[in-house]
């Protein structure tokens, strides 16, 4: 039986494959980037994404990033 389902997954430049698994019987979440991988519980992933999109807007405020989706 799966234990993780991909929740999100992305190419980011560079052919870098990018994943988000999530485990509901342990309530951990996975980011795989590249040959990386973090763990954490759900809750915190959960502030940490609110984190990178409050720091992600800022930066695109200040930057002429263009981006494509």
């Amino acid at each position: 039986m799966k234990q993780q389902t991909i929740v999100g997954q992305a190419m980011l430049p560079g052919h870098t494959v990018c994943k988000v698994l999530y485990n509901k019987a342990k309530d951990t979440v996975e980011v795989e980037v590249g040959g990386t991988s973090l763990k954490f519980e759900a809750d915190s992933f959960i502030v940490m994404n609110e984190m990178f999109r409050k720091a992600a807007a800022k930066i695109v405020m200040q930057t002429d990033i263009v981006f494509s989706v």
